[in-house]
């Protein structure tokens, strides 16, 4: 009953897990639609860090549910282990089919190599002091199969849904990770090859979830033990043990690397089955009678090495809590230092803070309906693998849109309504307008401002001015009234002059055109752009639109830290005023 209770469990848990990054229509997810998502261990925490209540909901129960049960949260809420649930499960099937026994490593016990974890487990918590969730990112079981699943499953499905379908469903986004799907695929086929060769021994070396959960996993509740009056030593338990984890000559079972399959209490016909026991009541004592094992002291270097992790531990967490918290509560001295290499999406505050909670789990980018959600390689830094960063080449962010804030687990981005997202500054346009074809080609555009969700693009009436070249006798009239310096007297080869018109300087005043006397100088009344920073948001719709290539006339300045742009109130229509005259 229990495996098969674990095992139904398992199934619903990764379905669903794949389910929400299956997205195909485009749309914002709904609350419950990313729930199996909210409740794995690591983003609950970096969630609890980050201030988020429903995050610390999550961690107290997953920690209650490992005091109790042991390591249940690897049995069926991992979705990396559920993984390598399936790979042992077809390596055994093919096995019988071959009619193989289940003999060799894979199936007997062996014993802890707790430094290896545990180091593991030290680094990881260190550097999440001094560099965030940098190396968490790429040892995050969570993460690691949620990278997989947005950068292969999510256009795998998109391209047989339109192969399917008479009309494209949706468009494949396979150029979305790059060259990153060879380190995406390489992390997630890893812990799956080491299933297939030991089993779960990727989940009780390298996995820091699983070293952490097996501390606390110590003296659970209910536990697997063995009964040495009734065991036959038949080491049908043994064999069926993923974790390698039972010790049948000291008849115990290493609740710290048991990952709670219960297939060995199906296996078993004799003296294994769950029992409820004393936290406090000395291991090997369960049934009864002492039996025979290998014990360490209080002065053991092991027993040691774990209290001091512990309280390594202790203090790293509120540590951590208050650097992140300091961090997103600096303000940036001015604008001028404000910039970013990168993009950071709405609702993560800064990119630092971004950085030390994003795991780069990809759901936010399977979530973004315009795919302006990228994975980062070197736009952020070294540490800023894998997390989402904003291409405007590729997109723009939507002004009516938060399904990043909506689906991000750890925090990274936390939930903002929409009211303040439309105000929310994560990145400053800037308008050249010597690229811009207004300028340049004399012809009428107004993509950009056609484009702008907040208004601060707008377009007046401007005198852009041409200049003939074959006409200007060099009198150097033009020059002397340009209120912005940008006209210059330039040889034209043949040693003679004409005026040239520096485009990133003109503000098409007209000025040059009515004091020209040759009639080189003219001007041409086109709408010309001009742009209000102050309204700006930098949700890169302009930039996006801009016809402009390679080099775009809307160009988008990353902010550090995010700001509040002005709005636009616009004052509500009057009532006309009732006279006894006519009003006009």
């Amino acid at each position: 009953m229990w495996r098969f209770l674990r095992i139904i469990c398992a199934f619903l848990v990764g379905f669903l897990f794949v389910w929400g990054f299956i997205n195909l229509r485009n749309t914002e997810p709904t609350a419950w639609e990313h729930l199996v998502e909210r409740v794995q261990f690591i983003p609950a925490l970096l969630g609890t860090l980050s201030g988020v209540a429903w995050a610390g909901v999550v961690l107290c129960a997953l920690l209650v549910l490992t005091l109790i049960f042991g390591r249940a949260y690897c049995s069926f809420l991992c979705p990396l282990g559920i993984a390598q649930d399936i790979v042992i499960r077809l390596h055994r099937i093919m096995d019988h089919l071959r009619g193989k026994k289940s003999a060799g490593p894979a199936h007997r016990f062996t014993p802890p190599v707790p430094y290896v974890r545990y180091t593991v487990l030290a680094l990881v918590a260190v550097s999440s002091l001094f560099a965030g969730a940098a190396i968490l990112a790429w040892v995050d079981p969570y993460s690691i199969c949620a990278r997989f699943l947005a950068g292969v499953l999510n256009p795998l499905v998109a391209g047989a849904a339109n192969t399917l379908s008479d009309e494209q469903v949706t468009t494949p986004a396979w150029s979305r990770y790059g060259w990153l799907l060879l380190l995406v695929g390489g992390m997630f086929l890893l812990p799956l090859i080491l299933a297939w060769w030991r089993g779960r021994i990727y989940c009780n070396t390298l996995c820091p979830v699983g070293a952490l959960l097996g501390l606390l996993a110590r003296r659970p509740l209910m536990r697997i033990g063995m009964d040495p009056n009734s065991c036959v030593r038949c080491a049908a338990c043994v064999r069926a043990c993923k974790a390698q984890c039972i010790d049948l000559k000291n008849y115990r079972v290493d609740t710290t690397r048991c990952v709670n399959c219960y297939d060995c209490i199906s296996a078993c016909e004799h003296g294994l089955r769950p029992h409820l026991v004393n936290p406090f009541r000395a291991p090997g004592t369960e049934f009864g009678a002492s039996i025979p094992r290998k014990t360490n002291s209080a002065n053991s270097p092991t027993s040691t090495s774990r209290r001091a992790f512990l309280g390594l531990l202790a203090t790293s967490v509120p540590v951590a809590a208050a650097v992140s918290r300091a961090a997103a509560a600096t303000p940036s001295s001015s604008d001028d230092n404000n910039a970013a290499p990168a993009t950071s999406p709405p609702g993560s505050i800064s990119v630092p803070r971004f950085l030390g909670h994003c795991t780069g789990c990809g759901l936010c980018i399977s979530a973004c309906p315009t795919h302006v959600l990228q994975p980062s390689s070197f736009e952020y830094g070294f540490s800023g693998f894998f997390k989402p960063h904003l291409d405007f080449t590729k997109g723009f962010c939507n002004f009516d849109c938060t399904a990043c804030s909506s689906v991000c687990p750890e925090g990274a981005i936390l939930p903002i309504t929409l009211a303040e997202k439309k105000r929310t500054q994560i990145a400053l346009a800037s308008f050249h307008s010597e690229r811009c074809i207004v300028h340049c080609h004399q012809t009428e555009c107004g993509a950009c401002t056609e484009h702008c969700p907040t208004k601060a693009l707008s377009t007046f009436e401007g005198k852009v001015p041409v200049c003939k070249t074959d006409l200007c006798i060099a009198c150097n009239a033009c020059v002397q009234v340009c209120p912005q310096h940008a006209i210059s007297l330039v040889a034209d080869g043949a040693d003679g002059m004409h005026a040239l018109i520096d485009r990133a300087k003109c503000i098409a005043c007209g000025k040059c055109a009515r004091v020209c006397p040759s009639g080189a100088m003219t001007s041409k009344h086109l709408l010309v752009p001009v742009l209000d920073e102050k309204l700006c948001i930098g949700c890169g719709a302009c930039s996006y639109a801009c016809p402009v290539r390679p080099e775009r006339a809307m160009q988008i300045t990353p902010r550090n830290r995010h700001l509040t742009a002005e709005i636009i109130h616009e004052k509500p229509a009057q009532n006309p005023v009732s006279t006894d005259e006519f009003p006009f």
